[in-house]
């Protein structure tokens, strides 16, 4: 199938508001976590379309991620049916910026992924352990600037991936405080992604010479994120600490790409409950 930048752009659009759409959601009186984050740390990226060579540099980041049980209102939750299921959702604004060997050119990334997941939760409340899992849609989108690339300055990323996402996490107590060490981890299973054309020049994406969309799997298609957090609630605030893991491979033939990226995180963390039965009247 092939697809003009006009298409890409209404393709990532509907893409985004599908993955959007059940986050919005939300029920009277659900309690909600959410938990706002930065993340720093190094980058590699190679794009054979835009250059061979293995390009390395730092990123950062900004995030917000949310999680929330299914309201037992919903047709779904009546009699307990989904006691045990939560959601979650997350939204993740990316930057970064990599160096050939020779530090002679630099490579601009800059990427919003956008994601969310149900997952089924197992708890031992006495030994403070929760394993969850769950299928988990997860849809991200990159451009990149080669900075001294007259033919080929530009390149896209673009995909939308139905993924498994797993963790466990164990919560203790101290004096005052309390603590949850959590890991999770995401693998893609399914989904499409967006293929620049081979030794296409820039026009592909200024002057609607068409890209690829194909069907993206774990054989042509593979990622990996993993995360392992530390959240340490005091008296009044809590933080989260952490460190975060990111590989990306697609391609096709001899054009392949990928990205990896290493990153230390600081967040905070707060719980809300919503009442859309509120009136912001006074009288």
């Amino acid at each position: 199938m092939r697809i003009n930048n006009k298409g890409v752009l209404l393709f990532t659009a509907c893409l985004l508001l599908e993955v959007l759409f059940p986050c919005i959601l939300t029920a009277e009186n659900v309690e909600h976590e959410n938990i706002l984050k930065i993340q720093y740390g190094g980058a590699w990226r190679q794009d054979q379309y835009l250059s061979p060579t293995l390009y390395d540099g730092m990123m950062v980041g900004l995030g917000n991620e949310w999680w929330q049980p299914f309201s037992q209102d919903s047709r779904l939750g009546k009699a307990g049916k989904l006691d045990h299921w939560q959601h979650v959702g997350c939204m993740d604004l990316l930057f970064d910026w990599t160096y050939n060997p020779t530090r002679s050119n630099v490579l601009y990334a800059v990427g919003v992924n956008v994601g969310w997941g149900a997952h089924y939760t197992w708890q031992w409340q006495q030994q403070g352990v929760q394993v969850l899992l769950g299928p988990y849609l997860d849809w991200s989108n990159t451009v990149k600037y080669h900075v001294r690339n007259v033919n080929k300055p530009i390149s896209l990323d673009a995909s939308l991936q139905a993924m498994a996402m797993a963790g466990v996490s164990y919560a203790f107590h101290g004096k005052n405080t309390s603590y949850r060490l959590r890991y999770l981890v995401w693998a893609n299973l399914i989904g499409v992604d967006f293929m620049p054309d081979y030794w296409q020049s820039y026009y592909e994406l200024t002057e609607q010479v068409q890209g690829t969309v194909r069907c993206a799997g774990m054989w042509n298609h593979r990622t990996l994120r993993q995360e392992l957090t530390l959240d340490m609630q005091f008296p009044h605030s809590t933080w989260r600490v952490g460190i975060a893991h990111e590989y990306d491979e697609y391609g096709e033939k001899n054009m392949m790409f990928s990205h990896e990226q290493v990153s230390a995180i600081v967040g905070t963390c707060f719980h809300y409950r919503l009442n859309p039965k509120h009136n912001f009247t006074i009288f």
